[in-house]
């Protein structure tokens, strides 16, 4: 019990390591060396684990989308109008993003490398399938509006997330005139920006 409770610590260990480099450095860029190094473990125990790194890359992407899907499950579970728990999950989404770097590697590892349209390690399929059964009860509760298109409306949301948290990756001053938009400004404010455009069209006044 003590040794599975050892090595599972220690799979835990090297997953966080990998995440951390691949949300810093990319896939390509990604070493076993370093890995293994900010694990605090050997080469050999990380062999024992993980084969190869895209093995590695594999756990990190499963594991995000776990946390991931756990917290829009529960979001799913509200009570509410549907559209407004779809805003909620797209706020719940970035916070994780912001927070936690195993999901902001997942992410980018499915924008890297080769990943199975399965929801269980392809984290942005499994957010589109929450975001459009939400959007559907949105629909049926009145919460959408008549005319709004259920699968589009999901992608928009989608696009929401993924471009706001990109962004806030960014180190640049945005200079937009005399425009309060900064680098410093965070995913949450810039995603309640946009869904206050997108929300009359979607939603209604």
């Amino acid at each position: 019990m003590v040794k599975q409770e050892r090595s599972g610590r220690t799979r835990g260990n090297l997953i966080r390591a990998a995440s951390t480099v691949f949300d810093q450095v990319g896939y390509e860029r990604a070493t076993l060396l370093v890995i293994s190094e900010l694990a605090q473990v050997t080469k050999g125990a990380l062999s024992f684990h993980f084969a190869a790194k895209s093995d590695l890359a594999r756990a990190v992407q499963a594991e995000a989308c776990a946390a991931s899907g756990a917290l829009l499950a529960q979001q799913a579970e509200r009570r509410g109008p549907g559209f407004d728990i779809a805003v909620d999950m797209a706020h719940a989404l970035v916070r994780l993003l912001e927070t936690d770097v195993v999901v902001r590697a997942g992410t980018r590892l499915t924008q890297e490398i080769d990943t199975p349209d399965d929801p269980s390690v392809h984290c942005h399929l499994n957010w589109l399938g929450s975001l459009y059964r939400t959007l559907r009860r949105a629909r049926t509760d009145g919460s959408l509006l008549p005319g709004v298109d259920v699968r589009p409306a999901a992608t928009l949301m989608m696009s929401l997330i993924t471009g706001t948290s990109s962004l806030t990756r960014t180190h640049t001053e945005l200079a937009f005139g005399n425009s309060p938009f900064s680098s410093r400004e965070s995913a949450e404010q810039r995603l309640t920006r946009m869904i206050q455009l997108v929300r009359p069209a979607l939603s209604g006044p």
